[in-house]
């Protein structure tokens, strides 16, 4: 190589390639985690010994062998098929990494992981200027430029440049959530955000704190609005704000999962305070109610699903199959053909206020509204149930808020907080966790946090 520059970081490539590699070398990297994965790591040590090899003979003596030499020159002098080739095994061999180890922000990247990417990078130093000088050079730009095909490269180039460059930016500051779950995206956030910080109850919440008779209890009962969906620090989830408004003395736990229902969540409510050691009982529960709660029944039907207003892609195609696997095409795919219809998103909404007034579904979701209640009752909790509307729709969300309100008015140990009124005078889009999630944003959850602080401090004085 004749620029010093590019053989100092041909050289940085190798040093960082041998000793990313020995740290991984021999273990192997598994993917029940974090879906991060190059294993098994058996090419390591073979990779290893070239690079050491070749960088030694190269920077040490002026041996140039003719295994190395010749098939660089050969291409060097097929300058257009030399271009080709390297953008096929950049794409190949960047994209197989993708694939294979999924990166995002969020997750750092593993041992086996630095050792690909540095033999990756000095394998291209390699190849492109290894045993290279001036005058091949200059022959190579004269017959590209005098060549139909470079056109077609500098197009191919460009789109590639493109693709990579959406990926990375995507990958680094867009691993957010959607909506519905159905994203990329949406799926690494939650393998970066959500599942690591689950506490040792199963929960996306601190421990529970040691019980003592000082401290008050207070339950939160939900979905991923309580769980914190799209936001990246669970301290800034509407519960952990209110405990840390709250004080010492207060104990507030989040009992909630996405996309859990209201069928389930008395069960799980009962199973938590049983199996804390010693077992003990909230003095507050909040029930954190969206209008989703009623999936569960509407699940059953094809006709009244709501996610039925939404197209999937066959996952068994070659399309489907880097939908899946490449953020850029899924971005395209689900947030921009998808979720910009705003025709499938009042679709969606209107399903789940249909739902709530139609008397055979509130008929069934309303008797386990009434568990839930009598739990409260038969442990001497106060219930507080905290109303979310939906965020993009606040006001065509009554009619269907307003059964639930009706169905609490009469309950003596029940208030109601409803939080539309809070919202009502907010800018959506302050409200919202992304601009494809209606899920509540930080904004909105410190104002849940405000009312359900106000009204706790009434319940527990």
């Amino acid at each position: 190589m004749n620029s010093r520059f590019l053989k100092i970081i041909w050289i940085l490539l190798a040093i960082g390639a041998v000793i990313t590699g020995i740290a991984a070398a021999p273990t192997v990297t598994t993917a029940t985690d974090t879906g991060s994965t190059l294993s098994p790591t058996l090419w390591i040590m073979p990779a290893v010994v070239i690079i050491i090899g070749v960088t030694l003979l190269t920077v040490f003596t002026s041996t140039r062998p003719a295994l190395l030499r010749a098939p660089v020159r050969w291409l060097r002098a097929h300058p257009v098929l030399y271009w080709f080739l390297m953008l096929v095994f950049l794409t190949l061999a960047v994209g197989w990494w993708v694939y294979k180890a999924q990166p995002t922000n969020g997750r750092g990247l593993s041992n086996p992981e630095f050792c690909y990417l540095f033999s990756l990078g000095w394998l291209f130093i390699f190849l492109v200027g290894y045993d290279a000088d001036v005058a091949t050079t200059r022959a190579m730009g004269a017959r590209l430029g005098s060549s139909k095909w470079t056109g077609v490269l500098v197009t191919l180039t460009t789109i590639l440049l493109l693709f990579w460059g959406a990926e990375a930016y995507l990958r680094i500051f867009y691993i957010t959530t959607d909506g519905y779950g159905f994203t990329a995206m949406n799926y690494w956030w939650y393998e970066n955000f959500y599942y690591p910080f689950k506490n040792s109850l199963g929960y996306r919440d601190h421990e529970p704190k040691p019980d003592s008779p000082d401290l008050t209890t207070i339950a939160i009962v939900g979905d991923s609005f309580t769980a914190g969906h799209g936001i990246s620090n669970i301290d800034d989830t509407y519960p952990q704000v209110l405990e840390k408004m709250l004080g010492d003395t207060f104990d507030v736990n989040t009992v909630a999962q996405s996309g859990w229902d209201t069928d389930v969540e008395t069960a799980y409510l009962g199973a938590y305070y049983d199996n804390l050691k010693p077992p003990r009982v909230p003095k507050v529960v909040v029930l954190s109610y969206y209008m989703n709660d009623v999936d569960y029944i509407l699940f059953r039907n094809p006709e009244t699903n709501p996610n039925s207003v939404f197209n999937f892609q066959d996952l068994n195609t070659p399309l489907g199959w880097f939908i899946l696997n490449f953020f850029a095409p899924n971005y395209a795919y689900y947030n921009i053909a998808q979720f910009t219809s705003p025709q499938k998103n009042t679709n969606f909404t209107d399903i789940l206020i249909r739902a709530h007034l139609d008397d055979a579904v509130w008929g069934e979701h309303q008797g386990n509204l009434q568990k839930f209640y009598d739990w409260t009752v038969d442990h001497d909790a106060k219930l507080i149930v905290l109303l979310w509307p939906q965020l993009a729709a606040i006001k065509e969300s009554q009619p269907a808020l307003q059964r639930v309100r009706d169905f609490f008015a009469d309950k003596p140990n029940a208030q109601i907080a409803d939080i539309s009124t809070v919202l009502a005078d907010e800018p959506t889009l302050s409200l919202l966790v992304n601009r494809f999630d209606s899920h509540p944003s930080i904004e909105a959850n410190r104002l849940a946090a405000e009312m359900l602080y106000d009204l706790v401090q009434e319940d527990v004085q």
